[in-house]
């Protein structure tokens, strides 16, 4: 009976903040908090909106929720977030069966291209486990050894190989403990780098940065580096 009610108390507290939920513009932000903004394709009616709001709230952190359905987007105010609580975020609306294809905030926009055809669903599968990480002006060892090693920090990264001429990392990750994205950008954002895309077996994940961004850290002298980097 305890159990039951505790579950019936945190049921209405969902409920408050649902009938809370704006369907108009979303409020300035206040001091300490951010803004960002979900386009859910398949979010249609006000049952849609409140399976994606309820899903939002549930998430440690977020002051409000507001939701234009002529535009499909969603605008969630909270504290200044990491791209791994962007993933979270990015996960509730696919919980609510939102269907999210973009997400942008101050200082980024993310974009999923989905594979399009039989022939671009076929090369991301074969992607398997694997993700190739995009990194704007990756050029020397000691960057690579930089962003490889908060990489091997992501519990189920097994192997990162790099590719200086593309300027991409390989991750091989193991398949029964998957690794988000999400994680994989916020470690290159740790080693003072910037990821610009990352694919894998669900499309790519690009990004492009604001000029408000902080600025990437000063390269040193170019180094040719291939293959593999160890932990």
């Amino acid at each position: 009976m305890r159990e039951l009610g505790t579950n019936l108390v945190a049921l209405s507290a969902i409920l408050a903040l649902l009938s809370s939920t704006s369907y108009s513009q979303s409020p300035a932000p206040r001091s300490g908090e951010s803004e960002v903004q979900i386009t859910a394709e398949k979010m249609c009616c006000k049952g849609c909106a409140q399976k994606v709001s309820g899903q939002l709230y549930t998430l440690k952190g977020v002051k409000s929720v507001s939701v234009d359905l002529s535009t499909h987007t969603v605008n969630v105010m909270l504290p200044n977030p990491s791209a791994s609580t962007l993933g979270r975020i990015w996960h509730a609306v696919e919980q609510g069966n939102g269907g999210p294809t973009s997400l942008s905030t101050s200082t980024a926009a993310y974009q999923l291209v989905r594979p399009q055809d039989e022939q671009e669903l076929g090369a991301a599968q074969q992607m398997g486990s694997s993700m190739h990480i995009v990194i704007d002006n990756l050029h020397c060892k000691g960057c690579a050894q930089k962003v490889a090693a908060q990489l091997y920090a992501i519990k189920g990264v097994t192997r990162v190989n790099v590719d200086m001429q593309r300027e991409t990392l390989i991750v091989e990750t193991n398949q029964k403990t998957p690794v988000s994205p999400w994680l994989v950008i916020d470690a290159v954002s740790a080693a003072k780098e910037r990821a610009v895309a990352v694919r894998g077996n669900y499309g790519t994940l690009a990004i492009t940065w604001s000029t408000e961004a902080a600025p990437k850290s000063n390269h040193q002298a170019q180094q040719t580096l291939s293959g593999g980097i160890q932990r």
